[in-house]
């Protein structure tokens, strides 16, 4: 989250179109190689309906967040 308490737009660009498209509170994944990045399927489908995914690096902290709005919200 920003400093103001409200949630992150991030833009993101779909891996295979190269189509942007914005996300608010994309969730971060854990990489093989030990980088973070935001992780979402794209608001369209490939060919034959394949699923695809936007890819987008982002930072420890981002991690930190989001674990602790899971934590929040189990908590409740």
């Amino acid at each position: 989250m920003e400093e103001s308490g409200t949630p992150r737009t991030v833009t993101m660009t779909c891996m295979t179109t190269k189509k942007k498209f914005d996300v608010v509170q994309p969730e971060v994944t854990v990489l093989k190689n030990g980088r973070y990045a935001f992780r979402v399927p794209c608001p369209w489908d490939g060919k034959n309906g394949k699923k695809l995914f936007a890819f987008k690096f982002c930072s420890s902290k981002d991690y930190q967040e989001q674990c602790e709005r899971r934590a929040a919200n189990e908590s409740k």
